[in-house]
């Protein structure tokens, strides 16, 4: 029994230690150490539980960002006892100014103060600023010092809390640009086309098309359904067949020029005997040596003295003359292996169908740019784009595929290049930026304006922007991104 209300009073003692060491002392809660584009947002919980304070007293908090050699501080929070509360309320009543209780050696501060009276009920008090951000506070903590006044102010004890936040990192800002989508003129008549490459195998200058040699008949049966397809189809109107043939570049250029004029002209009379289309509206295209069709596919070929046959290849004018140049790079061989594995497929004949497609609702494009986007018009898809929210996904989407569909267009590249910078996506709109031929447009200065921004290229970004500004479009949204992301 001793031994229990010994323990009891040892325990008790312990408690009274415990809560003797919290009294007199302010807890801090950190709460969050945050930058927001161009400030950085420092919040604190003060909880009064346990701080005891004499009324004539009061206490100064001053956080303060520091680093290794910078430092900032923060508006300071002082908690006043009752009476000197009332005596500074007082005089800075009486002098029409206010009260400053702590001074350091350059005399008195001329930042913010907040100043409370120390309640008994009251437990928290928030705290909440926003402050310019710098980029040395990119590594910075938070350091709070502890300021005490006597009665008199009669200056008392002065300490530091080091590192109330962990060491932050900033998080690099995301713009969100806004632009300005130029909408594209309506087309008179959509004319469009579709290519199909029959890769027939020939013997050796013949130009006979034989449907049961090698696999000539499943690359016949290719071309076939590529124009029934296009005939059946109730929302376009086939216009011509251009039947273009194609020889690898062994012989002479006069005779494979013939050579693929002919084998164009067997490819018509195949299909002329299958009753597809009216032969008066089959054109016939010669091709002659498919040195483009041979660079292609050297690309991501392995043979010896390839820097050698591209530089021939580009350089040499004479078709008979680059051939034999070729053949004579090392002993032959490189000449033999491109004759055998590359020069079979050069030997083709392309059908190109030229065609009209009838104009869509939107209703009906939104269906058809799931799987036929070419029928549409560049119009067509910039109202479809603008059923969706700007900037959404479906939005963004849409402006790209147009410029899949119009690469060499101005308004194509432009859009998707605004689609593609609001995707956070810098490297392909700056490829479609590339494309654009009149750069003295302002939406063209726009683009490039935000283009700089993702390339932390401020002033040149402040160029371009003032550009397009001038230009008679609102570009303040995106000057103001850029703001945030410089000062972050």
């Amino acid at each position: 029994m001793k031994k229990t209300i010994w323990y009891l009073i040892m325990q008790f003692v312990v408690c009274c230690f415990i809560l003797q060491a919290q009294q007199g002392r302010m807890h801090v809660i950190p709460k969050s150490f945050t930058p927001k584009g161009d400030v950085i947002e420092v919040e604190l919980l003060f909880d009064m539980q346990y701080l005891r304070l004499r009324s004539t007293e009061s206490i100064t908090y001053t956080p303060v960002i520091v680093t290794n050699n910078n430092e900032y501080e923060l508006p300071r929070l002082i908690i006043k006892g009752g009476s000197r509360y009332k005596a500074d309320r007082r005089e800075a009543m009486l002098t029409n100014r206010p009260v400053v209780t702590m001074r350091d050696q350059g005399g008195d501060r001329n930042y913010p103060v907040y100043a409370i009276e120390k309640f008994n009920k009251r437990q928290t008090v928030p705290y909440m600023v926003s402050v310019p951000y710098r980029e040395w506070m990119s590594n910075a903590t938070v350091n709070l010092r502890e300021e005490t006044l006597g009665c008199c102010n009669q200056p008392g004890r002065t300490t530091t809390r080091t590192n109330i936040f962990d060491e932050f990192t900033v998080e690099s800002y995301d713009i969100q640009p806004k632009f300005n989508y130029i909408q594209p003129e309506q087309e008179d008549e959509k004319n469009r086309s579709e290519i199909g490459k029959a890769y027939l195998d020939f013997p050796q200058g013949s130009s006979a098309i034989n449907p049961s040699f090698r696999n000539n008949q499943n690359e016949l049966d290719k071309i076939n359904q590529m124009i029934n397809t296009l005939m059946e189809d109730p929302d376009v109107r086939v216009t011509t067949i251009e039947m273009r043939g194609y020889a690898s570049p062994e012989s002479s250029a006069s005779y494979n020029l013939e050579l693929s004029s002919q084998r164009a002209r067997s490819m018509r009379e195949y299909f002329v005997r299958k009753n597809i289309i009216d032969p008066g509206a089959i054109l016939i295209g010669i091709g002659g040596e498919d040195w483009e069709g041979l660079r292609q596919l050297l690309v991501n070929y392995s043979v010896a003295y390839k820097d050698e046959i591209f530089n021939i290849i580009n350089t040499v004018q004479d078709l008979d003359v680059r051939e034999q140049r070729i053949r004579n790079l090392g002993n032959g061989e490189p000449y033999r292996q491109i004759y055998r594995d590359l020069y079979p497929q050069l030997r083709r004949v392309d059908c190109r169908i030229n065609f009209t497609a009838r104009n869509f609702t939107v209703d009906e494009g939104k269906e058809r740019i799931q799987g036929r986007p070419n029928l549409l018009s560049q119009n067509e898809m910039y109202q479809i784009a603008h059923t969706y929210p700007e900037g959404s996904r479906e939005f963004n989407q849409t402006f790209i595929t147009a410029r899949q569909h119009f690469p060499d267009n101005d308004i194509a590249n432009l859009n998707a290049a605004a689609a593609a910078l609001t995707e956070g996506d810098p490297a392909l709109a700056e490829e479609y930026l590339k494309q654009v031929k009149n750069t003295n447009s302002p939406e063209y200065a726009n683009c490039m304006g935000v283009l700089y921004i993702f390339k932390e290229n401020y002033v040149a970004a402040e160029e371009f922007l003032l550009k397009a500004q001038a230009g008679g479009i609102n570009v303040e949204h995106n000057l103001q991104e850029l703001r945030r992301k410089r000062y972050r």
